[in-house]
């Protein structure tokens, strides 16, 4: 007996001792290490949930081919559209946001040439300096065009209120303007529409547009036909409240023009503060008697003034030309900082941080200064009858060289689609995506114009006629990392479409 109880002690009772609710019918295994357990367990988990597992894999798959195909489709689509777009891009951007040299180029430009009107020896200094620093740049090709220009002079000028007490006005002539002293009564509408309802009263009188800014393209119109609109009906004189949406007494000036057939009147800008003033003064029936004094000429013999440009020859299609620009010339009271210092230079950067990359676009790509868009626009036309021909497409800056946006585009449908996709691909970096049918600049229009594809360098100009066409137009305005964007948004696509695959129109 005692035989047989040591015998049972020398059983394993885990292994024989089973309960009956531990018996089953399966093959029992036992692990043996904790890696095999964690399988096993992994397994049956596997086994007992394998259609919950399969649909959650389904699901997962399907959420990725959402994200991942399209990526790839559109790496594939801009890689198609233009060679090594993608790489250069972001290069280019990654170059540009550590630092260019945009905003300390500016700076030299508007301190040492400010008031860079057409016919100004400022101006004409200023594209000497310009094209003796392209030259040190190491471009393929700088040269200057010459071009005729108007030759408007300001002179002395000032506008005054006399009645129904003195006080002088903060104003500015408007460019091509004639001179004049004349002392009336003035007479305060809001629109031309307005002028027409009360012609029977504009004999003699000075008229004041009084018009609220709604957006620039729309209001601009009482600054380039309100002498002729007063005129007509026998006014003396036109003031115009200026074109801005905000003001700290700064008027802004611009160009008008005068309608054949009508009597030319003298005309200037004045403030938002003083347009309200006499606004409300005649609202209380109080008569307000101007005098308005200028010694504003257009000179009898237009003046010499020049195109300046830089290039990159293009390796693979040299004859066909990428165009990038701003106009070099600004209003004869300003640094000329914003408008359209920036535009120049940061085209002008554009260039050479593609060149001091090394890198040889397939088209040529070619920076280019116009001259006199402020009062003529002879640059830009100049430009488009000599190189239209050549011309593959043309980009411009000239509303300021603050956060990019993206591009206004004039060209095909599928043209502006493409460029989207592009921009989605290589600009998202810097956020200029933004690719739209809309209007491009003053200068490279006239290339448009003659059926060329162009575009415009769009940005965040909220604040852009604030000071624009004002004394106020200067670097204190300006911001480096902005800059530096811009240069980066303009080089990108320059580059991108110099390389394209095919024509553009």
């Amino acid at each position: 007996m005692a035989s047989q109880y040591t015998k049972l002690q020398s059983i394993d009772v885990d292994d024989n001792l089973l309960l009956p609710y531990q018996v089953s019918t399966q093959k029992q295994y036992k692990p043996q290490n904790k890696i095999l357990s964690y399988f096993y367990r992994i397994k049956a988990y596997i086994i007992k949930k394998w259609k919950i597992l399969l649909i959650l894999t389904f699901v997962l798959l399907l959420i990725a081919g959402v994200i991942l195909i399209p990526v790839l489709v559109l790496r594939y689509k801009t890689s198609s559209l233009s060679d090594q777009c993608d790489e250069y891009g972001e290069e280019i951007i990654n170059s540009a946001n550590k630092g260019t040299e945009a905003y300390s180029r500016l700076s030299r430009l508007v301190t040492l040439f400010p008031g860079r009107l057409s016919g100004s020896e400022q101006l004409e200094n200023a594209i000497d300096w310009i094209q003796d620093m392209m030259i040190g740049d190491g471009f393929d090709l700088v040269k200057t065009d010459d071009v005729e220009v108007t030759h408007w002079v300001r002179g002395d000028e000032s506008a005054t209120i006399l009645q129904p007490y003195h006080r002088k006005m903060n104003m500015l002539g408007l460019g091509g303007s004639i001179a004049g002293n004349v002392t009336a009564e003035v007479l305060v509408v809001s629109s031309f529409e307005e002028l027409d309802m009360v012609k029977d009263q504009v004999m003699g009188k000075i008229v004041l547009f009084n018009a609220i800014f709604t957006n620039y393209s729309s209001t601009v119109q009482y600054r380039s036909g309100g002498a002729s609109a007063a005129a007509k009906y026998g006014g003396v004189a036109a003031l115009v409240r200026s074109i801005t949406p905000y003001s700290l007494g700064t008027p802004h000036t611009g160009v008008m023009f005068y309608q054949n057939g009508i009597n030319k009147i003298p005309t200037a800008a004045i403030t938002l503060e003083d347009a309200d003033l006499i606004q409300n003064l005649v609202w209380l029936n109080q008569t307000v008697i101007v005098n308005l004094y200028m010694e504003a000429q257009t000179m009898e013999t237009n003046a010499i003034s020049r195109n300046v440009m830089a290039q990159i020859n293009g390796s693979t299609y040299p004859d066909e030309v990428v165009v990038i620009g701003g106009h070099t010339d600004s209003w004869d009271v300003a640094q000329g900082a914003m408008d359209d210092g920036g535009g120049i230079i940061v085209a002008w950067e554009a260039l050479r941080l593609i060149k001091s990359l090394g890198i040889i676009p397939m088209r040529t790509i070619r920076v280019v200064g116009w001259t006199n868009e402020e009062n003529g626009a002879a640059g830009g036309e100049n430009y488009a009858q000599l190189y239209t021909n050549e011309t593959f497409f043309s980009i411009e800056s000239d509303i300021g060289v603050t956060q990019p946006l993206g591009f206004n585009v004039m060209a095909s449908d599928k043209t502006i689609s493409d460029l989207q996709l592009i921009a989605e691909k290589v600009l998202s970096p810097i956020k200029a995506t933004s690719i739209v049918e809309g209007e491009v600049g003053t200068d490279n229009g006239f290339l448009v114009s003659n059926g060329k594809p162009g575009a415009q360098l769009i940005t965040d100009e909220s604040k852009y006629f604030w000071y624009h066409h004002t004394a106020g137009d200067a670097m204190d305005k300006m911001d480096s990392s902005q800059m530096n964007q811009c240069v980066a948004a303009m080089a990108t696509m320059a580059l991108c479409i110099s390389n394209w695959a095919g024509p553009l129109n």
